[in-house]
Order: structure tokens, then C-alpha cells, then sequence
């Protein structure tokens, strides 16, 4: 007997012409169509790969059609001369259609640098670089938790959009609202514009637009994706979810579910001044009582801007102070800004969007308690200080209330001198910061001061108060539709009460807190605007009242 010895390279040769009988469709036995493709192949190849391939042939194109063509083509590649070459950004949908289609010994040689920690300095490369699974989930956990820094960074432009993706849709994303993830989207795009602009409409998809207000959508997200048809359809939808859920007042407020907590900054509370802040923790449906805020000050105004609670103005013990202070929620530490330049006590401030670097107005307030006052500032969030060339209140007031709607500010009643006596009023200004000019629009039903109002999907509602000097407390409801102009009793609270929350936070409209003519309160009220309903929910930790709603991250330290 003879034995010869093939030629090593025989094999190799062999399967490559297999390979390129299948890329020229020659001596094919199946065919599989997937969206406007025909793919030929050889039964007897795929069948040596996987029992799957003849055990389920006519699932093979249902199948097929979930993946892109580069996977497909990697995953027959492989099936015939056993070779990966596929974009790492593309690995992950490789292997999901492989082991879908059960094929033997798929191995991934790890490539990608080996990370001994990972932390919030190389958090997005493992991301992009490890197949490590434990590594990439410590990887998206930090990521989700410090986005609003992690997308300001050079490693975040080099995201895949299947990486950005993954980490846009998840519900533990940590931002102060839906306009962060918009404009994630829009700087990750921009950076690479001819060929990322193709991506946008799978990033989009990752926002909840229905999230973002008319205005932003408009303004913002329809001028962005004007030239994308198919982005076009996406957001047309979006703005007629929110236009309906508007109408049905079920619109949620501006924040991902997991990644907001609701806190009611107070000044008041049985005992006296009290500045502490009570946060609801939506998850465990708790009230806790934060750490003492160390002012020694009252009828400060607060807002959340920038991950920082800015403390603004109030009064202290030798009277109206001009300090203004914010503390950081992610370190806790407090620190000073320059001040106002009028001290205020009693006045309304209001923050135009939640644009990080928008502009907060400081409006009216009192130089005494008989000198009600019409300056408003502007804080500059680029300069970094308070601007006077702001229009003054048509009617000096203190003790008003201030909200936005649709980047306009609308102040409502509060108490204005007359004939040297202070009397409630219930005029409102609107202010509009395009013009820099103010105007009346139709008063509310009743006079009220020491009220809170609330912008709640679009209308403007204004809650208890009082009337006059001996307090009168009120227990109406009103809210006004802008475009009919025209103010309705919506309801009455439960009793009286003035200096109580009002706020629409995971689809439940609150009112919390107050004070009503005997004690401050520590209630939480739910009022279903549909069907009418009143129930109660979990109380705050201590009775109180006067305070400010405020949403910071669900990660804060506060």
C-alpha cells in the first residue's frame, strides 16, 4: 500500500472554493430571502455547522431579517471557513445570531486591554473595548450614574451608537430631564455629522420624546431632525401623545423614571425656621428627612440648576439679605455665589427650562414688610452674576407666586400697597423674555397671597393661600388654559390651607404640606384630575410648610 501525503494548503484551498461557489451563487441547494436580498447557500455546509440549519429551514428567514447584513454575512462566513471579520461595534449582534442558530465552538478571543479596576476614568473605553461581561456591567452602572458628566468627554463621542443606545433606553439613567438625553444625541451626532446623521434615527428612538415639552420639540428636536423623513414620523407621533395626554392632564413630569427624587426644601415648620429638605424615594415609597441645610435665613427661594440647589435671598434676623449659596448634590458641599443686588424677602423665583446653563429670574419680594418691591434679577449662568436690565413687574408685589410655561413667566397675585395697606390681589403678570416686556392677562377668581403655583402639562395651576392680614385661609384650586385665557375651579383641598406644595410627579398630582388656620401640616393629598377623586398618600417626616418642590438626581447626596 502506497500513502501519499496531500498537500497541507489542500484543505484550505477546498474550503475557500466552497466559499466562493456561495458568493458567486454557483451549485447553491438553498436560498434565503432576506428584506430585498436573495442569499444562496449549501445545505450540506450550513448542516455540518449546526443540526439547526436543516432541522428549521423555514424559520431561517424570519430569522435572518432581525439583523443587518454584515451579520449575516459574518455568521456564514464563519460557518464556511471558520473566520471572524466583523466591526468589534457589531460583535455583540455576531454572536446573538449565532447562538440563536446554535453553531458549534464560536470563540471570541479577548482583544480588547485587560482593566485590573473600572472606574469613571476608563468607564466608557471598557465599554467600547471589553468583552468582559462583569467589567461592562460595572462599566454601564457607572455610566448611567455620572452621564450628565460622562457626555461632556471625548470618550463619549467615540461611543458606537449601538453602545449609546443601550445606555440612552435604560430606565436607571441618571439625568435632571429628557432634554439631556436629546442633546446627548445631538453632540454625538454633530461630532461626526456626514456619517453619523444616518444613526439618528436609532438614537432617537432611545429618547422619550413624548418626556419632552411642545416647546422643546418644536424649537429644538423638529429643527434638528428636519431633514430626516423617517425621524420626522417619530416625532410628529411624539407631539400628538403629548398634545392628547395634555388634554387629559396625564402627562408625566420631565424625568426618566428612576432618576429623579422629589424634595420639598421648607422654612417653616412647627417648631420654627427649619431648613432641612424632605426627599420622597418613589422606589421605597418613603419620606427622609435630609441633614440641616446650616442657613440661618427663611423665605429663601430654591432651584436646581446644574446638579447644584441654588439657595436665593430671604430674610434673617437683622431682615432682607441679598446672599446667594448653592449646594452641590453630588459632594454635599455648600458654597457662596455672588449675591443679589438688591436684598429680597418674599419674592418668586423662576427658571426658564431645565437647560443647565439657563437663565434664573429673581422677581419682586419686599425691602420691608410694607414695601413690596417691582425689580427683577437675572442670574447669568455664563457670567456667573445678577443682571439688572431685566423689565420690571408692572405692579410691585410680595408674597406672589411664579411659574413657566412654554419659556414665559407667569407671576400670580400676592400682596401689593394701596392707600398705604397692604391688600392681596389677584392680577397676573406674564412676562416674556424674547420681548423683555410685561403684560396682564384675565385675574384668577379669587385674591390670593402665601399661595404656590404649578405648571402642569401645560397649564397653570394656583393652590390655597390667604386673603388678607389675618390670614383667611383658602381652600380653592384654580387652573388657566392659556389659549382659551380663561381660569377654572378645578377643586377644593381638604381644608384651608396656605404655603402648600403643588406639584405633578409620577403621574400623581400633590399637594403637600401647608399650614392651615390652627398647625402646619405634614399630609400628602393626591388629587385624580379625571375622575375627581381625592385619597392620601405617605406623609412627609415632619409637619411643614412654605417650602419650594425642587427634583434632583436619584443619586444625589443630599
Amino acid at each position: 500500500m502506497i500513502t501519499l501525503k496531500t498537500n497541507p494548503k489542500f484543505a484550505n484551498t477546498r474550503i475557500e472554493h466552497l466559499y466562493d461557489c456561495m458568493k458567486s451563487q454557483k451549485h447553491a441547494d438553498v436560498v434565503f430571502a432576506v428584506r430585498n436580498r436573495s442569499i444562496f447557500a449549501h445545505m450540506v455546509v450550513l448542516s455540518g455547522c449546526s443540526a439547526f440549519f436543516e432541522n428549521n429551514l423555514n424559520q431561517l428567514s424570519d430569522i435572518f431579517s432581525s439583523f443587518d447584513d454584515e451579520v449575516i454575512d459574518a455568521v456564514l462566513k464563519y460557518c464556511y471557513i471558520g473566520e471572524i471579520l466583523i466591526d468589534e461595534t457589531r460583535l455583540n449582534k455576531f454572536m446573538e445570531l449565532a447562538n440563536t442558530l446554535l453553531i458549534k465552538n464560536v470563540t471570541i478571543e479577548e482583544k480588547a486591554p485587560q482593566y485590573q479596576t473600572v472606574d469613571l476614568s476608563n468607564c466608557l473605553e471598557v465599554l467600547r473595548l471589553s468583552y468582559n461581561p462583569t467589567a461592562k456591567k460595572i462599566a454601564m452602572d457607572l455610566t448611567l450614574e455620572n452621564f450628565l458628566t460622562l457626555c461632556k468627554t471625548s470618550e463619549f463621542l467615540r461611543l458606537p451608537a449601538s453602545t449609546l443606545a443601550e445606555i440612552l433606553k435604560s430606565d436607571n439613567l441618571n439625568v435632571s430631564s429628557e432634554e439631556d438625553v436629546f442633546k446627548s444625541v445631538k453632540l454625538w451626532t454633530d461630532y461626526d455629522i456626514t456619517n453619523r446623521k444616518y444613526k439618528l434615527l436609532e438614537l432617537l428612538s432611545s429618547v422619550r420624546l413624548t418626556l419632552l415639552s411642545i416647546m422643546f420639540l418644536t424649537t429644538e428636536v423638529m429643527v434638528y431632525c428636519y431633514s430626516s423623513p423617517e425621524c420626522m414620523i417619530n416625532v410628529n407621533q411624539a407631539m400628538q401623545t403629548v398634545l392628547i395626554n395634555r388634554q387629559n392632564s396625564l402627562q408625566k413630569d420631565n424625568y426618566r423614571k428612576r432618576s429623579a427624587k422629589l424634595a420639598i426644601v421648607s422654612s417653616w415648620s412647627k417648631s420654627g425656621v427649619e431648613n432641612t429638605i424632605d426627599i420622597y424615594d418613589k422606589i421605597n415609597n418613603n419620606w427622609a428627612l435630609s441633614k440641616d441645610l446650616g442657613l440661618n435665613r427663611w423665605n429663601y427661594e430654591t432651584v436646581v440648576v446644574d446638579d447644584c440647589i441654588l439657595i436665593i435671598g430671604g430674610h434673617n434676623d437683622a431682615g432682607p439679605v441679598n446672599a446667594v449659596q448653592y449646594i452641590d448634590l453630588k459632594d454635599g458641599r455648600k458654597y457662596g455665589l455672588n449675591p443679589l443686588n438688591l436684598s429680597r424677602n418674599l419674592f418668586a423665583a423662576a427658571k426658564l427650562s431645565q437647560d443647565s446653563s439657563t437663565d434664573v429670574y429673581a422677581i419682586g419680594g419686599a425691602e420691608s414688610w410694607l414695601k413690596p418691591m417691582n425689580t427683577v434679577e437675572r442670574w447669568n449662568s455664563k457670567r456667573r452674576n445678577w443682571e439688572t436690565n431685566v423689565a420690571p413687574l408692572p405692579v410691585a408685589v410680595h408674597s406672589q407666586a411664579a411659574s413657566v410655561i412654554n419659556g414665559n413667566i407667569y407671576v400670580t397675585g400676592g400682596y401689593k400697597l394701596s392707600e398705604g395697606k397692604l391688600k392681596s390681589i389677584r392680577e397676573v403678570q406674564k412676562y416674556s423674555p424674547q420681548t423683555n416686556s410685561w403684560s396682564y392677562l384675565t385675574p384668577m377668581i379669587e385674591n390670593r397671597r402665601a399661595h404656590k403655583s404649578a405648571d402642569i402639562n401645560g397649564k397653570l395651576y394656583v393652590v390655597g393661600g390667604a386673603k388678607d392680614i389675618t390670614l383667611s385661609h383658602i381652600a380653592s384650586v384654580e387652573s388657566y388654559d392659556l389659549d382659551a385665557d380663561l381660569w377654572t375651579l378645578l377643586c377644593n383641598l381638604p381644608s384651608p390651607r396656605w404655603g402648600t406644595v403643588v406639584r405633578l410627579f409620577d403621574n400623581k398630582l400633590l399637594f403637600i404640606g401647608g399650614h392651615d388656620e390652627k398647625t402646619y401640616l405634614s399630609d400628602v393629598l393626591e388629587y385624580d384630575v379625571l375622575n375627581k377623586k381625592w385619597c392620601t398618600l405617605k406623609s412627609l417626616s415632619a409637619a411643614r410648610g412654605g417650602g419650594d418642590s425642587i427634583l434632583i438626581p436619584y443619586n444625589s447626596v443630599i
